[in-house]
C-alpha cells in the first residue's frame, strides 16, 4: 500500500496503480492515470462526505483549476475567507459547500452550464445597473430598449 499524500489529503492509500522508481536522488513514485485517480477522490468527497474539510476544499478548488481569488469571486466571499476555510480556521458555510459539490460534479461531467451562469452572475456590474427596465414590443416580440 502506498500512502498518497502528494494530493494534499492524508487519508488516501493506493493498493496498486503506481510504481516506485529508484533514482540517484532517492525513491520516486509514478502514479498511473492521475486524472482518473483525482476524479474518483473528488467524487468520493462530494458524494459521500457529510462535511468537507479544509484540505478537501483546497483539493477540490485545485481540481477545478481555480485560484483562491477566483474561487472567492464565484462564491461571493473574500479571498481571506477561502484561505481560512482551507486552513480549517473558518466555518465553511452550507450554501458554499453545496455550491462546491455542484461545481465539482459538473466539472467531472464536463458540463459547464452552472459554472457559466455563476461566472456571468459574478461579473454583473452592479454600479452600472439600470434601475428601470424599459421594454418595447416589436414585430419579433418583446425586447429591452437599448
Amino acid at each position: 500500500m502506498y500512502k498518497y499524500t502528494e494530493c494534499g489529503l492524508r487519508n488516501i492509500q493506493l493498493r496498486n496503480g503506481y510504481e516506485i522508481y529508484h533514482t540517484e536522488h532517492g525513491e520516486s513514485v509514478g502514479i498511473h492515470d492521475v486524472y482518473g485517480l483525482h476524479k474518483i477522490i473528488g467524487l468520493h468527497i462530494v458524494n459521500n462526505k457529510p462535511n468537507i474539510t479544509g484540505t478537501e476544499i483546497r483539493f477540490l478548488r485545485k481540481e477545478l483549476g481555480l485560484s483562491q481569488v477566483e474561487f472567492a469571486q464565484i462564491l461571493g466571499v473574500s479571498e481571506p475567507s477561502v484561505r481560512n476555510w482551507e486552513k480549517s480556521r473558518g466555518k465553511f458555510t452550507k450554501p458554499a459547500e453545496r455550491l462546491l459539490r455542484l461545481l465539482y460534479r459538473e466539472h467531472v461531467s464536463e458540463n459547464g452550464i452552472v459554472r457559466e451562469l455563476i461566472d456571468r452572475v459574478s461579473k454583473i456590474n452592479r454600479d452600472n445597473y439600470q434601475k428601470v427596465l424599459e421594454l418595447e414590443e416589436t414585430d419579433s416580440g418583446w425586447g429591452q430598449v437599448a
